[in-house]
C-alpha cells in the first residue's frame, strides 16, 4: 500500500515519465475531470445561493489551502491561537478529525485551547460558543464553506504553490487556481526554500490570479531540539553529526532541507506516508535502519514524535532528537495584523 501510494504521489508531482506512467497519468487526468465537475458544482451552488453559509455568533478565522497537504496549516493555526491568547481572547480550534495527528499536536502545543473534532463545523462552533469561547479557528477550512468565516487565510507552499496546475488525483490541487480569489489573505510558507527572484515572481503571479488579496511571507523556523526527557538543545546541536531522518509528513524533503540548513549531515532517510500511524514495529524498523556506527542521531518532527512517544522507545531513545519549529513571518505581518483586527477586534 505504501509503495502504491508513493507511486501515485510521484505521478501527481510529475516525478515519473516512463511509458507505463503516461498511461496511468492519462487515467488520473480523466478522474481529475470528474473531480473538477464536483468542485465546480459545489462552488456554483454556494455562489448562486442554492447552498447557504451558516453564521455563528463569534468571529471565525479559517486556515486552509488549495493543495493536498504540506503547507503548514497546523503550525500556522498554533501561531494564530497564540496571538489570540496574547490579546486576551479565548480561542477554540475546529478540526475535521480525519486522523489524530493535528488533534494530538494541537493539544500538546496549546494545552489551554480547546480542540473540537468533527466534520460538522457548525455544530462544533456552537459547542465552543456554549463553553464561553469567543473566537473560532477553522483548521483546514478553505473547502468547508458551510460555515461563514470572517477571515479566510490561504496558505501556499512557496516552492510548489499549485503543483503542476492540475486537480486531484492527477495533480495536487483540491480546487482550481481561480479559487485563490476567495481568500482574504494569502500566506506563502517555507519561503526560505526559494530565491528572492522566485519569491518576487510568485507574488507578481498571485497579484494576477488573486488581485487585491494581500500576501505575507513566512518560513518554518527551527526553534530547538528536545530528547525524550524533554531536555532542550539549540537548533545547531546536531551540526556536523551524521543523521538518520524519520518522518511521516507530506513534505519530507523540506524536513531534510531544514536539517541540512542547521549543519546536519543526512546519512539516511525513512520517509513514511503522510499521517502515518506509528506501531512498535516501526520502532524496530527505525532501530534496524538507523542505529549503526555511521549514524550519530535519529531526528524526527514534533508531529511524528507525538504519535510515537507512547511506544517503547528504549531501543532508540539515546539517539532520538525531536525538531520543534514555529511559524516566522518574514514579510507582511502588518497585513496579517490588519486582517485579524478587522475580523476579530480585541
Amino acid at each position: 500500500m505504501r509503495s502504491f501510494r508513493s507511486y501515485i504521489v510521484s505521478l501527481m508531482k510529475d516525478e515519473r515519465a516512463r511509458g507505463a506512467d503516461k498511461a496511468v497519468k492519462a487515467l488520473l487526468r480523466l478522474l481529475s475531470g470528474l473531480y473538477a465537475l464536483g468542485v465546480r458544482s459545489a462552488d456554483w451552488q454556494y455562489r448562486s445561493g442554492m447552498r447557504s453559509q451558516r453564521k455563528v455568533p463569534v468571529p471565525v478565522v479559517s486556515v486552509g489551502n488549495i493543495t493536498a497537504g504540506g503547507t503548514g496549516k497546523t503550525p500556522f493555526t498554533i501561531y494564530l491561537a497564540d496571538r489570540f491568547l496574547s490579546a486576551g481572547r479565548k480561542p477554540a480550534i475546529l478540526i475535521r478529525g480525519y486522523g489524530d495527528d493535528e488533534h494530538r499536536m494541537l493539544a500538546h502545543e496549546l494545552p489551554d485551547v480547546p480542540v473540537f473534532v468533527g466534520q460538522d463545523r457548525v455544530r462544533s462552533a456552537n459547542a465552543a460558543v456554549k463553553k464561553g469561547l469567543d473566537v473560532v479557528i477553522l483548521d483546514d477550512g478553505f473547502q468547508h464553506r458551510r460555515i461563514r468565516r470572517d477571515l479566510d487565510i490561504l496558505l501556499l507552499d512557496s516552492a510548489a504553490p499549485v503543483g503542476n496546475g492540475l486537480l486531484l488525483p492527477r495533480g495536487i490541487l483540491r480546487e482550481p487556481v481561480t479559487s485563490l480569489k476567495r481568500a482574504d489573505l494569502i500566506i506563502l510558507t517555507k519561503s526560505d526554500r526559494i530565491t528572492r527572484e522566485q519569491k518576487q515572481g510568485l507574488i507578481k503571479r498571485l497579484s494576477v490570479l488573486a488581485p487585491g488579496v494581500p500576501v505575507a511571507v513566512s518560513r518554518h523556523k527551527p526553534v530547538f531540539f528536545t530528547d525524550v526527557t524533554q531536555k532542550t538543545y539549540s537548533p545547531e546541536y546536531l551540526s556536523g553529526k551524521s543523521i538518520c531522518l524519520v518522518s511521516g509528513i507530506a513534505d519530507p524533503d523540506y524536513f531534510a532541507w531544514t536539517i541540512r540548513g542547521l549543519g546536519g549531515v543526512v546519512a539516511d532517510r525513512l520517509d513514511l506516508a503522510d499521517h502515518h500511524v506509528y506501531q512498535q514495529s516501526d520502532v524496530d524498523r527505525i532501530s534496524a535502519r538507523c542505529l549503526n556506527d555511521r549514524i550519530d542521531a535519529v531526528a524526527v518532527t514534533g508531529k511524528d514524535y507525538i504519535k510515537m512517544r507512547d511506544l517503547d522507545l528504549s531501543a532508540i531513545e539515546e539517539k532520538l532528537f525531536i525538531l520543534h519549529i514555529a511559524i516566522e513571518i518574514l514579510e507582511g505581518e502588518e497585513e496579517i495584523i490588519a486582517g485579524l483586527d478587522s475580523s476579530v477586534p480585541c
